[in-house]
């Protein structure tokens, strides 16, 4: 016991310098959105608690996971060496549940009561692989993505008190049953569904260790709570998920009228890119891997591409061989199981992006089972042909493991940096809208800016077959020649604010806006504020999108601020009108339309946005608070005179 908590510790080391190189890395992708909060809280203007309770993020806002930022932030500072430190430490605790439940089910899935010595060291090795593999450095340097580790980690401990509660059970042991399964079990699943949703699959996944590790024993039923447990937690939430689908529920299918894809298509492609994450974690590839796959191609039929139908069947080939193999290996059913199932969130039906490497931080666990029950099955029957087939095994064990640290440090050192990062993602993926994207910014952020590279970069998107591509590669020149103090061309004004669109998607939204603060601040030769005002109200007006789509309100409120900043109060007030809708969310939009009302003697009008508002403020925004006092000051001076 003792000699393999020492290599544990040593694999932790391991894994600390591993990732050591990556861990003054940049911010990336939507880091700094999300620790925004962080920064208000910092500098005085919010208390930690609209930190913790006051993020948006996701259906049940994720304040578990918001509240280790700020516990982080406290401990060691708010700079990104000590979030992604954090970050780390959390993948080692991870690391040591891992090794823990493979303890319990290794054994478990041979029929075996207890752990053995030789399950101790196959959850070392499956522990090993799992914390050094480099698929995970994208969750682990990613800074947000503590909230995908924190839920796993949650989900793990769940998933142990389900194991250790129900071996229990079997044993007799009820009051230790009722421990694990009643004090244990529900917290741990809150827990992580409040660090992120993925942790609502904690009872599908134990649905499946019902299913598969605590089967009847030879001539025995299986008992009918146990069977209604699995229907419960495993076939129940399949036919709802199918039947709201089907039903058009709004919660699944509003948000593709602002995707490039329909959910059929997104369905067919998620096989597809399944199988990518597949062969990411057998062969990780460094270069391959990271950020950028925005590029993966859609799936608009079972045969475009081809592919389509070969993943489909590849995956019921899969589950057929894994089936056929369930006595002898059982763990690679369950195996191929687990990362099914713990995909279902975030590679099914709902209107998500379409591939992330960091969706594969719990679901890899699946994969390292099934890769061990694979070769444990080959070596037992290569052992009778072999001479010294241990000391092969430790052999093979050892120089895979040496491969994956050595990969994970050098995709680690790539991480830290950004040019490093970019460069490397040109190569394997040029057609990658956020790359170009990201590599325009950086360019224009460097001392001098580099601005004839950066229209290099948006330019290959202007000439995208993509429209939408097309017309956010236009809005970047429009940008950069803006910032260089220059007046935009004309073909790129019209490549960015004509024609129709039937897209309004999340980082074209936000060039809009920085475009829009930009003329604001310092107005663009032959672009002013009411020249842009009236581009972004034509566009809204032209956009192919339901007015209520959030993106089509925000850029109408853009709109309505570059009116005001011209003194075009009436204009503004139009725009401002249809932005706001009276959710929660519109509090900003709802404010600067009380503040337009005032400036048109609405009087009345403003006090009913400002008491809504008032009333939909969290009791800890106290920046919120003090914008509607002061607007609200206003309102009662004027209506004094």
């Amino acid at each position: 016991m003792f000699f393999r908590l020492t290599l544990f510790c040593i694999l932790v080391a391991g894994t600390f310098f591993a990732y050591a190189g990556g861990l003054q890395g940049p911010f990336v992708f939507d880091d700094l959105e999300n620790l925004a909060p962080i920064r208000e809280w910092l500098n005085g203007n919010q208390p930690w608690q609209w930190v913790v309770f006051g993020n948006s993020s996701g259906l049940f806002g994720r304040p578990v996971a918001m509240a280790t930022f700020v516990f982080n932030v406290w401990l060691l500072g708010a700079d990104i060496w000590s979030l992604k430190f954090g970050n780390l430490v959390l993948h080692c605790l991870n690391g040591a549940l891992v090794y823990r439940l493979f303890s319990i089910l290794w054994p478990a899935l041979r029929r075996k009561d207890g752990a053995t010595n030789a399950a101790s060291w196959v959850a070392l090795f499956a522990t090993a692989v799992w914390m050094l593999h480099p698929l995970l450095v994208s969750t682990v340097l990613y800074v947000v993505q503590r909230m995908a580790m924190l839920s796993a980690f949650f989900s793990l401990l769940a998933v142990i008190a389900f194991l250790q509660g129900r071996m229990a059970l079997r044993n007799g042991r009820r009051r230790s049953a009722l421990a694990w399964l009643l004090l244990c079990l529900p917290p741990s699943t809150l827990l992580a569904v409040f660090s992120k949703e993925n942790g609502v699959l904690v009872p599908a996944l134990c649905g499946l260790l019902e299913w598969l590790v605590f089967q009847p024993r030879q001539g025995e039923t299986r008992h009918r709570l146990s069977a209604i447990f699995i229907g419960a937690t495993l076939f129940v939430p399949a036919v709802a998920a199918v039947l709201l689908t089907l039903l058009q529920l709004p919660l699944i299918v509003d948000g593709y009228v602002n995707r490039p894809f329909t959910l059929v298509e997104r369905l067919l492609t998620q096989a597809r890119v399944l199988w990518s994450y597949v062969f990411s974690f057998l062969l990780p590839v460094g270069p391959r891997l990271g950020l950028y796959h925005d590029d993966f191609p859609i799936s608009r039929g079972l045969l475009e591409p081809a592919s389509t139908a070969v993943a489909l069947i590849a995956w019921l080939g899969v589950l057929v061989f894994a089936w056929r193999f369930r006595r002898s290996a059982p763990g690679l059913l369950l195996g191929v199981a687990w990362f099914v199932v713990a995909q279902a969130l975030e590679s099914s039906v709902f209107p998500l992006l379409m591939y992330f490497e960091h969706r594969n931080y719990l679901p890899s666990l699946g994969l390292v089972l099934s890769l061990i029950s694979l070769v444990s099955l080959g070596t037992a029957h290569l052992a009778k042909y072999l001479h010294h087939p241990q000391q092969l095994a430790r052999a093979s064990a050892f120089a895979l493991l040496a491969v994956l640290a050595t990969a994970t440090w050098a995709r680690a050192g790539v991480w830290g940096s950004k040019e490093a990062l970019l460069v490397q993602g040109l190569q394997f993926h040029p057609d990658s809208r956020w790359l170009r994207i990201d590599y325009a910014q950086y360019l224009m952020d460097q001392s001098p800016p580099k601005l004839d590279q950066a229209r290099e970069h948006v330019d290959a998107l202007v000439a995208s077959t993509d429209d939408s591509t097309r017309r956010m590669g236009s809005i970047w020149r429009v940008l950069i020649d803006c910032s260089a103090g220059a007046p935009p061309p004309q073909n790129y004004l019209e490549g960015a604010f004509g024609g129709h669109a039937s897209l309004l998607e999340a980082d074209m939204l936000v060039v809009l806006e920085s475009l829009a603060d930009g003329v604001r601040t310092a107005p663009c030769p032959g672009l002013n504020a009411r020249a842009l005002g009236d581009h972004f109200s034509h566009m809204a007006d032209r956009f192919q999108l339901p007015a209520e789509t959030y993106n089509l309100r925000r850029l109408r409120f853009s709109a309505a601020k570059l009116y005001a900043t011209e003194g075009n109060i009436d204009l503004a007030l139009a725009q401002a009108e249809l932005a706001d809708s009276g959710n929660q969310l519109d509090a900003p939009m709802a404010v600067f339309l009380a503040e337009l009302y005032l400036a048109t003697g609405r009087y009345v009008d403003a006090q009913a946005i400002l008491d809504r508002v008032s009333g939909q403020l969290a009791e800890w925004d106290e920046t919120g608070k003090q914008f509607v006092q002061g607007v609200q000051a206003r309102l009662d001076d004027l209506t004094s005179r």
